[in-house]
This record gives structure tokens, sequence and C-alpha cells, in this order.
């Protein structure tokens, strides 16, 4: 039994550490349903488990579990045990990260606390029952009822006992050391009485009703607590000590003028602004261990209905931490987010059905096909159902897995898999779009795909918030961007303003003829070096140098005509001027993260 019990942890671990749950969550799902139904699902399971053992009983000719419509009796004392261990094994599954380890920790536990609650019960009755007050001795066994292994074994001896009792005083010649007296042979088993099961039965029951309603307390009112611990408790202990760090810190002034204007806005304006999908008001997010994180520090950004929002930022900047906070996964240290209007904080079951969200990691169901995980989560949005099959056939068009539909989602590679999970993102009826990284391990083709995805989506008038380490994606669809460094927004524009203000350098790329001599190669060096004073040679690889050149006091058509002029002398076979990238940008804010992380240290 304890090897059936502890298998249903196996799914509510793999779930909740994929982020699976989570995501079925924001597609609609409400708490009760989801661990009723899947109560639901074991409980069935499990009956069949105990009818198949009822035949074993039969085999094996204990025919007092089974005889005189006993079974009955029996069958209900295994459902109760299942009532009350199955929501039990799903409690004691958020101790774990790893679904094996917790199987394998979780039998020894139904084991152990079987045998040696047995062993102490039989100690304390038979060996110590003299040497110990009633009181301590009560409160021993009244502690062991916690465990339904104990109850289920007490359960199967005391009805085994009581009717072999009663067997043999029905008998012509009982033994005499039994009392056979017509009051104690007329008791009900499921009596209070000592030696009577009642007791075990009503534990059993009671406790299965506990392990649920702690079950909706830690995914519905454990986030409010913590929230409320987090912004009023701890926030405010960490201010009160440490009030030189939080002034210059989390106070939110920023020396970048865009991002600074941003803020003046929001906090100028209402958070009703009627064509903002997400509002980011002031956030703050600080995990109090030790050392204490600051995770966010003070950002505020909106995004408008249609528009495509790139976060960017090294690992550990806190983008998937903001993302977190966005789908409700992570609480508020300070601030607030609204996503049409709705506060986090205060409606975080509306916040999160107006969300399409696409983890970093594969938040799937590995023993369904792609048809059919799409299939359910169509569902869950509310499609109608004569049209589910036409939509979810339009979702696997759009990103090419047609193919992949019918086979297990186990068998898909990791590009697949994440193309199935963009897919899922988009195509619930939601007005907010995050992607986390979502073309990790795409090949160019599905990135392809990705990008005309998102496009369609932001088209159609839904916001859009992406993460990447690719700018270049970033720079084909991204219509605003923020460049966050250590928890802050150091910039914030579309791509083409960060480039024109951050990008002071031409990058200048000129190839020179094959037959063309080194004096000659030197003499342009020189000659680039003169007439563009602050040109720096980045690289020469063959008859190509790569030059950055100041855009101070040099115009396209100057650096143009100067080259056009100079092609002949130099024998230059062709050259091109481009404008900095974004990805260069971008490394300018983390050539500067980096030097203020030497000065810390």
């Amino acid at each position: 039994m304890a090897l059936l019990i502890s298998g249903f942890c196996l799914l509510t671990v793999t779930e909740r550490v994929t982020k699976a749950k989570h995501i079925q969550f924001l597609s609609g799902v409400y708490v009760p349903v989801y661990w009723l139904s899947a109560l639901l699902w074991d409980f069935i399971i499990f009956f069949i488990t105990c009818c198949l053992l009822l035949g074993v009983f039969k085999f094996c000719q204990l025919d007092i579990y089974i005889t005189d419509y006993h079974f009955l009796d029996t069958l209900l004392i295994f459902m109760l045990y299942g009532w009350s261990a199955i929501p039990l094994m799903y409690l004691l599954s958020f101790l774990f990260t790893r679904s094996t380890s917790a199987y394998i920790k979780l039998v020894l536990f139904n084991y152990l606390s079987g045998i040696f609650s047995l062993l102490i019960d039989a100690t304390i009755r038979f060996e110590v029952q003299h040497k110990m007050s009633k009181a301590t001795r009560d409160f021993i066994l009244n502690l062991l009822l916690l465990f339904p292994n104990y109850n289920l074994a007490k359960c199967i001896d005391d009805y085994f006992t009581f009717y072999q009792i009663k067997k043999w005083c029905s008998g012509n010649k009982p033994p005499v050391y039994l009392n056979c007296s017509k009051e104690n042979t007329a008791k009900n088993v499921y009596s209070l009485g000592e030696k009577m099961i009642g007791k075990y039965m009503i534990i059993m029951s009671i406790t299965g009703f506990i392990c649920l309603f702690l079950l909706f307390f830690l995914d519905t009112t454990l986030w409010k607590l913590r929230t409320f611990l987090s912004q009023y408790v701890y926030f405010g202990i960490y201010k009160t000590f440490k009030k030189e760090k939080v002034s210059k810190e989390l106070s939110g002034e920023s020396d970048d003028e865009d991002v600074q204007n941003e803020r003046q806005r929001i906090l100028e304006q209402p958070q009703e602004l009627p064509n903002s999908a997400v509002l980011i008001k002031e956030l703050i997010k600080i995990y109090f261990k030790y050392p204490v994180i600051l995770a966010v520090k003070n950002i505020s950004v909106i995004v408008q209905k249609g528009e495509c929002f790139g976060l960017l930022g090294f690992n550990g900047a806190g983008k998937t931490t903001t993302f977190k906070i966005l789908t409700g996964e992570e609480t508020i240290t300070s601030g607030d987010v609204f996503l049409e209007q709705f506060s986090i904080t205060k409606r975080l079951q509306k916040v999160k059905s107006r969300v399409g969200y696409c983890p970093q990691t594969e938040a799937l169901l590995e023993y369904m096909t792609g048809r059919e995980i799409m299939i359910m989560y169509a569902r869950l949005w509310g499609i109608a159902e004569p049209q589910i099959q036409l939509y979810v056939n339009r979702w696997l068009n759009s990103m090419q897995l047609e193919l992949h539909a019918d086979k297990l989602i186990s068998t898909y590679s990791g590009g697949t898999k994440r193309r199935l999970s963009t897919a899922i993102a988009l195509m619930g009826n939601t007005s907010v779009i995050l992607l986390d990284e979502p073309s990790t391990g795409m090949d160019p083709g599905a990135r392809r795909l990705l990008w005309n995805a998102v496009t369609w989506t932001r088209e159609r008038g839904k916001a859009v918030i992406i993460t990447s380490h690719r700018m270049e994606e970033c720079d084909a669809f991204c219509t605003r961007l923020a460049i966050m460094v250590q928890g802050k927004f150091v910039c914030l524009g579309s791509p083409q303003h960060l480039k024109n203000k951050f990008g002071n350098i031409y990058i200048l790329k000129i190839k020179v003829k094959t037959d063309t001599q080194e004096d000659k190669l030197n003499d342009l060096k020189f000659f680039i070096t003169l007439t563009f004073p602050g040109s720096v040679l980045k690289n020469e690889n063959q008859e190509i140098l790569n030059y950055y050149i100041p855009r101070k006091d040099n115009s396209w058509g100057k650096v143009f005509g100067i080259l056009e002029e100079a092609k002949e002398q130099f024998n230059l076979e062709d050259y091109a001027i481009s404008q900095i990238t974004l990805e260069q940008v971008f490394l300018i804010f983390a050539n500067s993260e980096n030097t203020e992380e030497k000065k810390k240290k």
C-alpha cells in the first residue's frame, strides 16, 4: 500500500516544478478544480487497486474480510484510508523538487510510519502500560492517529479481532478466556469503544478534509499572506535598519532621461490609463534571506495594447523575477502591477486570466501529445467545442507542428517543445503575452515562424512582453525595449531611438583587393586615422578592416564622399558603413555593469 499511495505524488511534483500547474492556473483552472480532479482520478486508480486486493484476500482465504458482505466494510476502510492518505501525499509533495526523490522518501515515510506507529502502540498497551500516566499514554496514542497508515493497520487488525472473537463465541465450545457475554458480542464494530474501529475511521475522514483545506490554502491564501508579510513586516523592518541603502538603491531615480520621464508620467497619472495593458508602478522585489537580494529596484513602465515590449539584460538582472511577479508566481515587496486596471496584489485571479505565459523551461505534460495538450488548453480558454479542432489546427500550422502533433511530447526535441510552449502561450483569449526567452533552442526557420506569430499577435491588439538574449529578435519586432542592469532600467525606448542615442560611432568595414601591397595597406590605415580622429581599428582579417569611427562631425554623406575618393588611391575593392547595432548598445551597459562589480570587489 505504501508503494501505491506514494506514487500519487509523482505528477504533482512534476507539474509544480515544470510550472505546468502554474500555466493551468493562468489558463483559467481554479485551485479547487485542479486538486479535486487530481484526487478523483487518483481515487479511481486506488479503488480499482483495492478491488484487486479484495480478490487477493479471497484467494488467501481471509474470509472474515470477504464473507457476509464484509467486503463492503473492508472496501470502506480502504476508501477512507485513500481519502486521508492521497491528499496527505499531495501536501508532502510540496517539500520536494524532484519527483523520483519525492517518491522514494515518501515510500520510506509510509513504511516507517506504519511499522513504528504499530510498535509504539503495542509497547504502550502491553509493555509500559503501568509505567506511565494515563494522560501521557493517551496523548501518545492520539498523536499516532495523525498517520493514515497507523489508522489503516488498526482498522484491519481490530476488525479481524472483533469478528474472529464473535465467530468463536458463536461456536459450541468457546474458549474460556474469551468474554462471550451478550453485551460484548452485540457491540457494533463501528462504535468508538476500545478495540473498535469507529475512532480510526472518523479520524481518517477528518484528515482528508484537513489536507484538502491545507492544499487550497497553500495555493491561494498563502500567496496573500506572503504578500502581507513581505510588504508590511519584512520590508518595514528592512527600511528601518537599512535607511541609507533603501534611499540610495531603491529610490527609483534614474540617470537616463527616458527612464526618468516614464516614471514621472506614471506617478503623475492615475492607474486607469485607457490604453494600457500593463502598468508597472515603482515595483520592488527583495528576497529576504541571507544575504538579502535586491532583485528588482523600483522600476516603472507602461506597456500599451498592440505593443511589443522587450526586456533585455544579463542573467540575474531581474527579468525572470519581473515575469514571475506579472504571472502571480512571486509576491511584490513594494509598488504594484496593473493588468487592464486590475491590481495584481488585490485581484490576482482576474490578472491570471488575462496572461498567456511561456516560461524559460518547458511547462508541458510530456505524457500527452501536442494535439491533446493544445485541445486541453483550448477548452480551458473557453473555445466552443465545434471550433476547437479548427482552432488547434490553425495554431499547429502557424508553428509548423503538424508532423509532431500526434506524437508524445516526451519524444520532441528542445526546439519543438519551445515552439509548442510558445503556441500555447499565444493561443489563449488573453490581453497580455509574456514570452521568457522563447527562441532558445530554435533553428533559424523556427525563429522566423516565432517572429511572424508574435507580430500577428501584436497586430491583433495584444500586448507582448518578451525577454531574449538575441538582439536581432528584439530589433525585428519590439516596438520598445528596456535594458535592465542589476534590477534597474538603464535605458528605455524604441530600438532605433536607443541606437541613435547611444550609438555615437559608425561601423566602417573596408575590403582591399587581394593584390594590395603591405605599404599601401599601411598608408590606408594612416589615412583613416588622420581623416577620422578618434577612429579605432577593431580587427583585421586578411584583406578586411573593421573600424569604429566617431559620429561627431562625420555625417553619412561626408564619410561616403571621402571613401569614394579614396577608393582608387588605396586600391579598395569594397566598403560599407553602418550604424551601431542593438547588441553593441547592450554591450555598452554590460561593460559598465562589469566595471561597477569590479569596483565593489
